[in-house]
């Protein structure tokens, strides 16, 4: 009653929405609602073949009160679906997990929860995890269904998978062809209650379950049945809907007793009319289907087993056909009947005609030939049937004939009685030793080959008979009588008993029937005694082999290891194909050249002369022990020497056809011998040095040694004041000139051992001005002239090798510059690599250096000419000094004459590595 209040409240408010429209939808054009015809109790088609179950009375109820035209249209589920994909649908009710990426639109209330269950037989181990599969399992599952989308998510799965509808795959279960079906578990319960199969049980499976939901290519119509679902939900009224499909065993009812009572009066006065009429039609409509079925069924059967009913009119003579083609659609007299009979059946065929007219006899089994042909073309086959009376008011009115064609049978029957004699034929004389079993294990049959095998005679014929397969203990400890699984073997035979000691290779296979039930073992057997002591034999061949061949491994890697350590190298050569193999074993070749190739990689110089005695040794046929110097290996783009000892191969005949030797590489030998050469050469110039040094040393020390102790002599000689004090000035020139050098020769001793560079901090300018003015008292005859650029200057030089380097540039400008000035200055200068630098220059306008000898200004004790005092060693120091300090040094001159400028260019951050 709450209900119908609610339903008329509805109406009332919502005429306006339905006078506006029924959302696009109309009785042309209706929503179209596609659904599985078999997914109980979601939604399948009843015994009448109408749409039935909670969806479909659910949709049914939210479309009915929205106004909108529909219609169910009940598929197979892959039809379903691809129905809704191609828009011939607009709504289906599916799992969320189909359409999850593609342009559709789902309710937010989900139906129902989708728990897959996995079916199995009772006496068949569970399955609770998709793991626990592996190669040798089947699992089935139903196409485009939810458990199919989770195998697919999984990718590469151990097991195989196979397709079955939810039917036929219970039914395999239940016959035990196949071991596991995952489904829906409410379904799936469903269909093995109405498939009656309480041998199979469900097990849950490690998959979370999915959300039914409606779904549709109309946003706004899923919206609304979303809304109007809610509202049902909330009312109550879904919760009879589930309990009807669900829990049946539950009852609603929220009507008072009154009105139930007011109810049921009117439905009892109204309803026993309706139902008398309605059982009347029902009656009628049943008694109607049931002849459609039995007709249906008739056909069919007919239809299957390819017969031809004939219908005998007793009273006009007539035979037409009642079902098939077998006489023309006219008809034919029984005379034209009869004459497509064998001659010899006729009479047989006839009598019984008359003993079935005159109602002697109600049926009859007949088998004839009968002539599809023409009599000058006969074409003749063999019918099986019967025929039967049917009388009308006690009297007989018709004959119906059955035929069913057994030509092609008859003919099967034989050749496949021909099949069984040459299979027995070729049984017997089967090269493979076979025997039956029957599925107790006792002998059925066995062929010639299995007697030999098992040597048969009296004795041993009359064990085997006696004795069951599985008591025989080649069969018993590997075989279970339960496997239905191929079996195959290879072992020891022996039965001490019968003198049987052999080894051979067997095959079991159940066979079974068409019902799957055992019904043999075959066994093929073959004796396999010769192969397994030629396999021995060839084992035991194997391992000495593998024995040689280690130790050859060995004795090899020896080798290898022996001429890598040396440097050598094995080679052949092979007089007939100028070929030459170098190895580092006597196993595998390195390297292969020809002879050209060889020569080729000589040097030049050495080509011709080694090409040469090398021919000579070869046609003589003597061993040799040659070098040769190569510009390029095959190992190395390096030039080599390599030491090469060969000795002649004689065949059997005497003739060397081949050479056989060990090349050596003896470069670093070679290397070492030249070095020792130039050694021993720069050993030699070094004492001729040493020589000149000393001699060098001895005369410029003698040269202001002599001036000292001249005019230290003459000294006490002079009055004159001017004299003397000239005298003096000279000793002291001279004994400055003295110290200087033997300064120079102690820092050149040291110069080769360790030349030291602190470089520091310095303001440069300030500097500069210090060491200027001390250069400024070794200046006497000529003007000193100082060119310092900046007030100040940071840098990071050694202040006293710098001081050093400009005192010995202004003393050998002194020596040199007798008139005019000396200038000695600095700038900062970039280098060519843009690094940051000092440049010093010391300028004279002295005699000038020829540009011949400019090179070799900084060499030791160089001496321009022979009237003037030589550089000693101090610029050859200076040269050190810039070196060690990653700098430069140089002169500028214009020849004799002109003047010399002395530079050098050093970093303006002095860093000195150790």
């Amino acid at each position: 009653m709450k209900r119908i209040y609610h339903l008329l409240f509805l109406f009332l408010i919502g005429l306006p929405v339905t006078a506006a429209g029924n959302y696009g939808y109309s009785e042309e054009r209706p929503l179209v609602v596609v659904c599985d015809w078999d997914f109980r109790p979601f939604e399948f088609l009843d015994a009448e073949g109408k749409p039935a179950g909670y969806n479909i009375e659910v949709l049914d109820l939210i479309l009915n009160t929205l106004d909108v035209p529909h219609r169910f249209v009940m598929q197979e589920w892959s039809e379903a679906s691809r129905m809704f994909e191609s828009h011939e649908a607009d709504l289906i009710h599916s799992l969320s997990y189909n359409f999850r990426e593609r342009a559709y639109y789902k309710t937010q209330k989900y139906v129902n929860y989708y728990s897959l269950r996995v079916a199995r037989h009772s006496d068949t181990p569970p399955l609770h995890h998709i793991r626990d599969l592996d190669s040798t399992n089947i699992l089935g599952i139903k196409r485009f269904d939810y458990a199919s989308l989770c195998i697919d998510e999984m990718g590469k799965v151990p097991f195989k998978v196979e397709y079955y509808s939810p039917k036929d795959a219970l039914m395999k279960i239940n016959e035990r062809k196949l071991r596991y079906y995952m489904w829906g578990e409410i379904p799936m319960a469903r269909k093995l209650d109405e498939l009656h199969l309480d041998s199979i049980v469900l097990d849950d499976i490690d998959i979370p379950a999915g959300e039914l939901r409606f779904v549709g290519h109309n946003a706004e119509m899923v919206n609304i049945i979303d809304d109007e679902y809610t509202r049902l939900e909330q009312d109550g009224e879904l919760r009879k809907i589930y309990d009807k499909w669900f829990h049946p065993e539950l009852q609603h009812d929220d009507a008072s007793p009154i009105a139930l009572i007011v109810l049921i009066g009117v439905l009892v006065v109204g309803g026993v009319v309706f139902l008398l009429s309605r059982l009347a039609a029902m009656r009628a409509r049943a008694a109607v289907r049931h002849n459609a079925d039995l007709n249906n069924m008739m056909t069919q059967a007919l239809a299957m087993g390819k017969y031809h009913v004939l219908e005998y009119d007793i009273q006009t003579g007539r035979i037409r056909n009642f079902y098939n083609k077998l006489v023309p659609e006219e008809g034919i007299s029984e005379e034209e009947f009869l004459t497509h009979f064998r001659p010899d059946e006729v009479e047989d065929f006839h009598n019984s005609i008359i003993s079935m007219k005159n109602g002697d006899v109600e049926e009859w089994t007949l088998q004839k030939y009968w002539n599809k042909g023409t009599p000058e073309q006969p074409d003749w086959h063999e019918y099986y049937g019967s025929a039967i009376l049917e009388r009308e008011n006690g009297e007989p009115r018709y004959i119906f004939h059955t035929f069913r064609d057994i030509t092609d049978e008859v003919v099967e029957e034989k050749r496949n009685r021909q099949l069984g004699v040459q299979y027995m034929l070729a049984f017997d004389t089967n090269l493979m030793a076979m025997s039956f079993y029957d599925a107790k294990g006792r002998l059925v049959n066995l062929n010639q080959k299995m007697r030999e095998l098992c040597e048969f005679n009296e004795e041993s014929e009359r064990y085997f008979r006696s004795h069951r397969l599985f008591d025989d203990p080649f069969v018993r400890d590997f075989f279970s009588q339960n496997s239905r699984e191929s079996y195959h073997t290879c072992g020891h035979m022996c039965y001490p008993e019968l003198g049987i000691d052999k080894y051979i290779e067997s095959s079991i296979t159940p066979i079974f029937d068409e019902d799957n039930h055992l019904v043999y073992y075959g066994i093929a057997s073959r004796d396999v005694t010769a192969e397994r002591d030629m396999y021995m034999n060839q084992r035991e061949h194997d391992r000495q082999l593998q024995t040689a061949h280690e130790t050859m491994t060995r004795y090899d890697d020896q080798l290898r290891y022996l001429l890598e350590e040396s440097n050598m190298f094995v080679w052949k050569f092979n007089l007939q194909e100028h070929t030459i193999r170098f190895s580092r074993s006597l196993l595998r070749a390195e390297f292969v050249q020809t002879l050209d190739e060889y020569y080729a990689g000589m040097t030049p110089e050495h080509r011709e002369e080694g090409v040469r005695i090398l021919h000579e040794y070869v046609e003589q046929g003597k061993p040799f022990t040659i070098i040769h110097e190569f510009d390029q290996t095959p190992l190395s783009k390096a030039k080599a020497w390599h030491s090469i000892s060969g000795i002649p191969i004689p065949d059997k005949d005497g003739i060397a056809r081949e050479y056989f030797g060990i090349s050596r590489d003896i470069t670093e030998l070679m290397s070492a011998q030249q070095k020792l050469r130039e050694e021993t050469a720069r050993a030699e110039d070094s004492g001729r040095l040493k020589s000149a040094f000393l001699a060098n040393m001895t005369h410029e020390i003698r040269t202001p040694l002599n001036a000292i102790v001249g005019f230290s002599d003459l000294l006490p000689m002079i009055d004159a004041k001017d004299d003397r004090m000239e005298f003096i000035r000279i000793i002291r020139t001279n004994c400055d000139m003295l110290l200087r050098l033997i300064n120079d020769i102690l820092e050149a001793s040291s110069m080769g051992q360790s030349l030291v560079i602190k470089p520091e901090p310095t303001d440069l300018p300030k500097v500069f001005d210090d060491i200027c003015q001390t250069l400024a008292q070794r200046v006497q005859e000529v003007q000193f002239i100082k060119d310092n650029p900046l007030e100040t200057y940071d840098v990071v030089i050694d202040r006293g090798r710098l001081q050093q380097l400009l005192t010995n540039f202004v003393t050998n400008a002194v020596k040199y510059t007798h008139q005019g000035h000396i200038k000695v200055g600095w700038k900062p200068m970039n280098s060519d690599e843009s690094v940051e630098g000092l440049y010093f220059y010391c300028e004279d306008t002295g005699a000038g250096i020829p540009k011949e000898k400019q090179a070799a200004v900084f060499e030791r004790f160089v001496k321009l000419n022979d009237y003037v005092q030589g550089t000693g060693l101090g610029l050859s120091i200076c040269k050190a000094i810039a070196d060690k300090c990653k700098g430069k040094i140089g002169v500028t001159s214009e020849g004799e004459g002109h003047g010399s400028t002395f530079w050098f260019w050093i970093p303006r951050q002095l860093v000195v590595s150790e």
